[in-house]
């Protein structure tokens, strides 16, 4: 199995936690807004967001498939990483437009929702970097060194609380699983 090979199934887990970060467990600040319209604003943001993330993961798996040595996989590491941060600090920025709900606990249940996009766009950053310092002379550590970045990405995106069956307030879990836009 080539060093690419070892990568993409890291890829095909990544892409599943991405998946599963559909509308998330995050943050916002800001005045009192309705609950139904904090969500709506919310979802607004992260279903673009998520769909951006599995666009970018998608093109990052057929490029790998085509890449064949340390510099094109890097290449395309770089830029499915970057345009994964980009995009997540663009969806950050939405959440804390939205706002504040206007239910129990609503600004903790905000900056949830923006601390954890917070630190999904830092686990990018941080693989970026990390892929980035790779040397690409020999192609087994390199390899070895992108599963690693992806593999500590994955956690650190799992770790981001992105959740909102975990909400506190019933109203907001009830509203995430009404609202069109969360669908």
């Amino acid at each position: 199995m080539t060093g690419m090979r070892r990568v993409l199934p890291s890829l095909a887990a990544f892409g599943v936690v991405v998946a599963l970060g559909a509308c998330g467990n995050g943050g916002g600040s800001g005045s009192a807004t309705p609950a139904k319209t904090w969500t709506v604003r919310v979802c607004g943001a992260l279903s673009p967001w998520r769909s951006s993330i599995a666009q970018l993961n998608s093109q990052a798996a057929a490029q790998m498939k085509n890449a064949t040595t340390p510099v094109q996989t890097k290449d395309n590491m770089l830029r499915l990483l970057q345009g994964a941060s980009q995009t997540t600090e663009a969806a950050r920025k939405k959440v804390v437009a939205a706002g504040v709900p206007d239910v129990d606990g609503g600004k903790v249940i905000a900056d949830r929702f923006v601390s954890g996009l917070a630190r999904v766009r830092d686990a990018y950053d941080k693989a970026h970097g990390t892929v980035q310092a790779l040397p690409i002379t020999e192609a087994k550590p390199f390899y070895d060194g992108v599963a690693t970045a992806v593999g500590t990405l994955d956690k650190e995106y799992s770790q981001a609380g992105l959740n909102t069956g975990a909400l506190a307030s019933t109203e907001l879990r009830k509203d995430f699983e009404e609202v069109p836009e969360c669908g």
